[in-house]
């Protein structure tokens, strides 16, 4: 078992099947099993370290996985389930399998930010040195590109999808890719295909029982519906549903497998968009069907607004959906499309969908029950790929990304009055695992409203809400370390910004385009973010001014990727200036002011001017100690500034004392591994050779050489240092 990555909500469980039984299925989970645990005596192939399932949406892959995943995991194998949906899933994930294996904090930090070791290679390093053996699941693995290596093809071998080099490890994949060129001649492929006559007729009786008919009935409906898993699940709820509660005795009323089956026969020719394949479309034609008379009969009972609320679902991304936020009773009610609908409506008709598989209600168990966004709506994505698909919703698209990006305006932070709690600040810690469930739906209904080339034809303003949510989920992509999934997403975002006609110099995009620089300087592209800041910033003043927070915030990040550069003087003189406007525009002892004012010292420090410098540090000091505490690790940084500043200046036993304080904290041992807190180890190790204690100075040192050349490399300018000072010490 496995918690959600700290911080970011992501979670690497695998789901738990419901209690029906597996049918037609127990050959194959046999097989993946002994490819997990072969015979005694046998050895198993390499290729078979890795299995791929591929076969048509909803045909049961992803039920098949989680099935191997429970029978491994009773067994005391570790088990990591992994979305493949998109690439910051994948990414979160692998940074947690990673840190499941005892990597630390700062060397996923500097992994993941492209300051040291690749993030594949050091998870995978991990994986095939773990004494216990595992299972890695890459689930809906259908843009396989996600796996494959940054310059190459998944079937190189050398991205996050690999053969394990160790008998301990097995990796499943779930995909709808079956080619053998994607996947590679080094991992072994299986079919999952429809379910026979028999089984499928089984799948009906576990689901509906044998009020509808007999098994051979069932088996003859299972045969109409090609086998098809989902179309099972559709047509068994639905005669679950009309046996439970009988309304009408009229003779089309459809109680039996055999009416079932005859009102297919009757409704064949209905049309869905044609995809382009006929294959394709001959398989899910039964799928459409199902699913359109369990919303017929729902439309019977007087929920006829449960087919416009699951075409709603199926235009917001692919995820589960937190309805209690995002499905706004009153939005909801002023659209043409839905209707007068209540609270209580709202809950019987996600509650009926539900009830007939056409949707899965549940709560995230890593949020608590009461949190706003734990409770989740889910539509598999077989139904959202063809809902989409839809005549009717294809033609009123325009209308469903209008309504959808205005119950999306709810997640903005424009009321400054508002109550701290009601908002979904991205910049907030305590938000990340509500924004880990709200960018996904949310992400993909912008490109989406991006990607169509629509602008909105009664709601003008709806065009910056596109672009403010943009930015709201580029901020939390980056507070959470994936600078390169915010690059991503702001690349598609300016693109399609760029297709529909927005000038870029407008405020809305001028706030993507300063995310994309602080992408590009999370990541070390530093000339890169300088170029584009110098030319944000001057559109910013014409906009707002030159002291306006924006404003402020873009010429902070063109002071960071000044510094980050060396040069310090030019970085001392604009965080000068930009300190004097934080003074007026927050005040003196306001978060950012410090954070302004700390970065104004290290350049000072940097440039040698140690006493300047240490004034400077215990004014910002003294101002944290009194709002935030001791131990707060940003505190730490500062003290450990400052002492490298009484180091300088000769006051060695007030820095030894304070540093070893400092180091004592549980603050610093939690980031043990933290660069910062490695420094202050160095520093300290520097006043202890002032002071003579040369044998506990070797030691210190021994340890910050280690740590840097395992964290940093060794050809790091302060792994260098710190070999130096070593060899210097020991006379070398």
């Amino acid at each position: 078992m496995t918690a959600p990555a700290p911080g970011t909500g992501f979670s690497i469980i695998p789901p738990r099947r419901n209690r029906l039984p597996l049918r037609g299925r127990d050959e194959l989970v046999e097989t993946l099993l002994r490819a997990a645990e072969p015979p005694a005596g046998t050895v198993r192939a390499p290729e078979e370290g890795t299995q791929i399932l591929f076969g048509l949406g909803g045909c049961g892959k992803s039920l098949t996985a989680q099935e191997v995943a429970r029978q491994l995991e009773e067994r005391g194998r570790l088990v990591w389930w992994i979305s493949a949906k998109d690439s910051a899933r994948v990414s979160a994930g692998m940074r947690e399998v990673a840190g499941q294996l005892q990597a630390t904090e700062n060397q996923l930090d500097l992994a993941w930010a492209g300051k040291a070791r690749s993030p594949v290679e050091l998870v995978w390093d991990l994986l095939n040195s773990s004494p216990r053996p595992w299972l890695l699941i890459f689930d809906n693995a259908d843009e396989p590109t996600l796996l494959a290596p940054a310059d190459g093809q998944v079937a190189d071998g050398t991205g996050w999808l690999r053969q394990p080099r160790t008998a301990n490890g097995l990796v499943l994949v779930t995909t709808r890719d079956g080619r053998r060129d994607t996947w590679g001649e080094w991992s072994t492929m299986y079919l999952v295909d429809e379910l026979s006559p028999e089984d499928g007729g089984q799948v009906l009786v576990d689901l509906a029982g044998t009020a509808p008919g007999t098994l051979e009935q069932a088996t003859g409906l299972a045969a109409r519906l090609k086998g098809h898993p989902l179309a099972l699940r559709g047509a068994g709820t639905y005669l679950a549903e009309a046996n439970r509660i009988p309304v009408g005795a009229t003779r089309s009323s459809i109680r039996t497998y055999d009416d079932y089956r005859e009102a297919l026969d009757r409704r064949t020719g209905t049309g869905i968009r044609r995809t382009g394949s006929s294959g394709f479309d001959m398989a899910v034609r039964p799928v459409v069907q199902s699913w359109e008379m369990s919303l017929d009969l729902l439309a019977r009972r007087g929920l006829d607004q449960a087919r416009p609320v699951l075409r709603l679902l199926a235009c917001l991304g692919d995820a589960p959906i937190p309805y209690a936020v995002l499905l706004d009773p009153v939005r909801l009610s002023a659209s043409p499309l839905i209707g007068e609908i209540g609270e209580d409506r709202l809950r019987e008709v996600l509650r009926s969908l539900a009830d007939f598989a056409l949707v899965d209600l549940g709560v995230v168990e890593s949020l608590p029950a009461q949190s706003s966004v734990a409770h989740v709506v889910t539509l598999h994505p077989l139904v959202r790929e063809l809902i989409r698909g839809l005549p009717d919703v294809v033609a009123a698209r325009a209308e469903y990304h209008e309504l959808v990006l205005d119950l999306l305006d709810a997640l903005r932070l424009r009321d400054p009055d508002r109550p701290r709690e009601e908002e979904f600040d991205p910049d907030e810690p305590d938000k990340w695992a509500s924004w880990h469930l709200l960018a996904p739906p949310t992400m993909g209904a912008v490109l989406d409203f991006l990607d169509s080339g629509d602008l909105p034809r009664t709601r003008p303003d709806l065009l910056d809400v596109a672009l403010d949510l943009a930015r709201l989920i580029a901020r939390y992509i980056l507070a959470v370390g994936l600078p390169g999934q915010a690059e991503i997403f702001l690349d598609l975002c300016l693109e399609g910004c760029r297709r529909i006609g927005v000038d870029l110099n407008d405020r809305p995009a001028l706030s993507l385009r300063h995310e994309r620089s602080r992408a590009a300087l999370e990541q070390g592209h530093l000339s890169w973010a300088e170029n584009e800041l110098r030319t944000i910033i001057p559109a910013r003043e014409a906009l707002l001014g030159r002291e306006h927070r924006n404003t402020l915030a873009s010429r902070h990040k063109l002071a960071r990727t000044i510094l980050e550069q060396g040069r310090w003087h030019d970085a001392e003189e604009e965080l000068r200036d930009i300190v004097r406007a934080e003074y007026r525009v927050r005040g003196p002892e306001d978060r950012d002011t410090m954070t302004a004012r700390h970065s104004l010292a290290r350049a000072i420090v940097y440039q040698g001017r140690y006493a300047d410098a240490h004034a400077e540090l215990a004014e910002i000091l003294e101002i944290r100690l009194r709002h935030w505490a001791p131990d707060h690790f940003e505190t730490l940084t500062v003290r450990h500034t400052l002492d490298l500043c009484r180091l300088r200046e000769g006051e060695v036993e007030e820095a030894l004392a304070d540093l070893r304080d400092i180091l004592s904290t549980d603050s610093a041992k939690r980031q043990v591994q933290h660069v910062a807190m490695i420094a202050a180890r160095h520093t300290l190790a520097e006043c202890l050779i002032a002071t003579g204690a040369n044998a506990e100075a070797e030691k210190v040192l021994s340890g910050v050489v280690k740590d840097r050349r395992r964290i940093l490399g060794d050809d790091h300018a302060d792994t260098v240092r710190a070999e130096t000072d070593l060899r210097k010490l020991r006379g070398e």
